[in-house]
């Protein structure tokens, strides 16, 4: 069997590192935090296989009414290559179909498999915008104060990857290859 292309629960703590607030996180909290937000994706999956049961992750975005549009293009901003987008306002998911095409191919997949989970992760954003609330609102950290006066609060936005990668994961594993 080839290697799942999202890291699992333990693998996702990595998520966090990349995140600009990491070094506010206090250690001690650093695993609690990630888990929680592995396990919101993890509920939410298994939620959403009860909810449709028998149907695939497309048929999900059908009933939830979501549009899904395709770009012929490699999304690279800066060191980044984005695969997908959700936008909220729109209900609509992105897809660059150049960058999904050079993410299947370095992760032994076909075409279809590559893109199915990547509309799982989007699906998942969905769901935080409209049923579960933002999974980076988890935990919140200090960004601005003055002497011990907190001033300004900030969600740590690694934790929607993570619950994205819950999510996939258990969706995937639960409802065979989509």
């Amino acid at each position: 069997m080839k290697e799942f292309p999202f890291p699992n629960k333990i693998e996702s703590r990595e998520e966090l590192k990349r995140d600009v607030l990491y070094r506010k996180i206090p250690i001690q909290d650093i695993g609690r935090i990630a888990d929680n937000a592995w396990n919101t994706g993890v509920r939410e999956a298994q939620r959403c296989l009860t909810k449709y049961p028998g149907l695939d992750i497309r048929q999900m975005i059908e009933q939830e009414q979501l549009t899904i549009q395709t770009e012929v293009k490699d999304n690279i901003s800066g060191k980044q290559r984005y695969f997908s987008e959700y936008y909220s306002g729109r209900k609509t998911i992105i897809l660059y179909s150049l960058s999904i095409g050079k993410w299947a191919e370095s992760n032994s997949l076909d075409y279809e498999e590559a893109e199915d989970l990547l509309i799982s992760h989007e699906f998942y954003h969905h769901l935080e915008c409209n049923v579960l609330g933002l999974t980076s609102k988890q935990f919140k950290v200090p960004t601005l104060r003055i002497g011990p006066l907190i001033l300004a609060k900030s969600g740590i936005l690694a934790l929607s990857e993570i619950g994205a990668h819950g999510f996939v994961r258990t969706m995937y594993e639960k409802n065979g290859a989509f």
